[in-house]
């Protein structure tokens, strides 16, 4: 069906919308602009940031009274405002998401994401693989094989029937379904004082490896299903391994350097703001995300208490507090819930949830139970270690923009991750 308004061609189909923008000039316009102000996306922009920060705000406030992580509040708001909820009233197609104003908006998202991918690198302690035993090698080993297979077995069970069933999706799915958030964990264990606790490093180990098998298997799908095959994957491993063995002792020198000849100042920091965005320039020519670049990045910096202190102080506020918001938002815009039930079974949606509950949790469990782990903790582990978060987004989000995921398929695993 094709339909137009004042700005816009628009072509529906059962599974797409295209939008195309375009602008009616005449000759009453002021001399010094042809158009409304109104119209452009910074105020735009400036409006669903207003929008979202109060929501996400409001979330945050009432869901802290029920004990939960800061992530269901951000996922949340995300689902309100997107097509689920408000983004189906014609007053906020109109005045407050309009088609030609989502990619300004993507675009700010996938900075922020950026910046908090290169903020989850800083913040990872991978000293503590140094000294991981084999238990802790099972654990993640267990939380990745099997929620890896559950997730194909899934989405061929969930998807198959649907017309627009494309079978690359399942990788994504599978994908997705081995994250383990590793900085929601974190103030998991924090929030419950397990941090320092037998459960608690062995969550957070475990955690680390997963994450990082977890971005290996991204890279080889985006690598993979984008048509360049495996030159991404090449190229950035040999990033990876430049940023490692040149890249992380240059770093450390000059860091060295200035901070035994004075403190380090604003200006350092935005040398290391500057060098964010150049790795992650540098893994988007390579072929793949950005954020891979960012991540590197924030992993090689030295973790220097006064260094780290010092790029937190500037950083972590407004990344998670003013622009990660935004790409929470993204993420609701992308999925329909309602869709979701109006075209699968609540009898699917059901099995599904909690078949992608399962994988986890019992796997950990199980080979838990085999290093003599008592009932209790086992089950504790398993847990924590199927906390989701960002990084399954990621996933999600980077199927739908190569066109692996439907509008069909996602929105059941973004379900699975809000819930």
């Amino acid at each position: 069906m094709n339909a137009s308004d004042d700005h816009y061609i628009i072509k529906k189909t059962d599974n797409l919308i295209e939008a195309c923008y375009y602008i009616k000039k005449n000759g009453h316009d002021p001399l010094w602009r042809d158009h409304s102000s109104l119209n452009t996306s910074l105020p735009f922009l400036l409006t669903q940031l207003f929008v979202v920060l109060f929501v996400d705000r409001i979330l945050l406030f009432i869901l802290k009274y029920l004990r939960q992580p800061p992530i269901v509040a951000h996922i949340l708001c995300g689902v309100l405002l997107g097509p689920t909820m408000l983004s189906r009233t014609s007053f906020s197609r109109k005045y407050i998401f309009p088609h030609k104003t989502i990619l300004v908006l993507e675009t700010f998202a996938n900075l922020a994401l950026t910046y908090y991918m290169f903020l989850v690198g800083l913040e990872m302690e991978f000293t503590l693989i140094m000294h991981a035993g084999s238990q802790v090698v099972s654990i993640a080993a267990a939380g990745i094989i099997f929620p890896l297979l559950f997730g194909f077995g899934l989405y061929f069970m969930a998807v198959t029937k649907s017309e627009h069933f494309d079978g690359r999706g399942s990788m994504f799915w599978a994908i997705a379904l081995t994250a383990t958030n590793f900085p929601d964990l974190t103030k998991i264990l924090a929030d419950l004082k397990l941090l320092r606790t037998n459960i608690g490093k062995i969550a957070m180990c475990s955690a680390i490896i997963s994450d990082i098998f977890t971005w290996f298997l991204l890279i080889m799908a985006i690598s993979i299903f984008n048509g360049q095959k495996f030159n991404a994957v090449l190229s950035t491993g040999i990033f990876i391994l430049i940023s490692i063995f040149a890249l992380r002792p240059t770093v450390a020198w000059l860091i060295d350097r200035t901070s035994r000849g004075e403190i380090i100042s604003d200006t350092h920091v935005w040398f290391i703001m500057a060098g964010i965005l150049l790795c992650g320039l540098a893994t988007d020519a390579c072929g793949s995300h950005s954020i891979v670049g960012a991540f590197m990045f924030g992993a090689i910096l030295p973790h220097d208490d006064t260094v780290r202190t010092k790029i937190l102080e500037r950083l972590h506020d407004v990344v998670t507090g003013l622009l990660m918001p935004l790409f929470f938002l993204v993420c609701g815009i992308r999925s329909d819930l309602r869709y979701m039930f109006e075209h699968t079974p609540w009898e699917m949606v059901l099995i599904v949830v909690v078949m992608s509950w399962v994988a986890k949790i019992a796997s950990v469990f199980f080979i838990s139970l085999h290093y003599k782990m008592s009932t209790m903790d086992s089950l504790v582990l398993g847990l924590l270690m199927n906390t989701k978060g960002v990084l399954a987004l990621i996933v999600l989000n980077t199927g739908r923009n190569i066109k692996v995921l439907s509008s069909f398929s996602s929105p059941i695993v973004f379900g699975l991750v809000k819930l």
